[in-house]
């Protein structure tokens, strides 16, 4: 599968993201990486085009993360999956609910194009957002 984007149905745009990080982990665990600094320190709202700067701001390598300044499509797909894997990564993430939400199974097109072994401590980003409000271990902040 390729990770060319055409079409604009919700598997095609979920596939894409999915399609995005197998191939650019490195980016993937970057950006994560760059939110979870956000959450730690309390930003309560990461977008799309402050991953870019983050980065430069930390002498970090940001070709792969370039792309998100163009990709409002990507971002969405990959902000999803970043709070579905580390609900506490809600606490600097929001959403407003797409197609994505309503007609995909987003768990089973990362296991069916990424990796069928990953385990999500969250199915959705509403489970995430549920995860925070109820201070549940997997959305807490650590303070050292």
């Amino acid at each position: 599968m390729g990770c060319i984007m055409t079409a604009r149905k919700p598997q095609e745009i979920v596939d894409y993201g999915c399609c995005w990080i197998r191939d650019h982990g490195r980016g993937f665990k970057l950006v994560m990486h760059l939110v979870h600094i956000e959450a730690e320190s309390g930003n309560p709202c990461v977008q799309r085009g402050d991953i870019y700067n983050l980065a430069r701001r930390r002498g970090l390598g940001v070709s792969d993360v370039s792309e998100f300044r163009r990709d409002n499509t990507l971002w969405s797909v990959i902000a999803r999956y970043m709070v579905m894997l580390r609900p506490k990564l809600a606490r600097s993430l929001n959403f407003q609910t797409t197609r994505i939400d309503k007609d995909v199974d987003m768990v089973e097109r990362w296991h069916e194009i990424v990796n069928p072994n990953t385990f999500f401590l969250a199915n959705s980003w509403r489970e995430a957002k549920e995860a925070v409000k109820a201070d549940d271990a997997t959305a807490q902040i650590l303070k050292g």
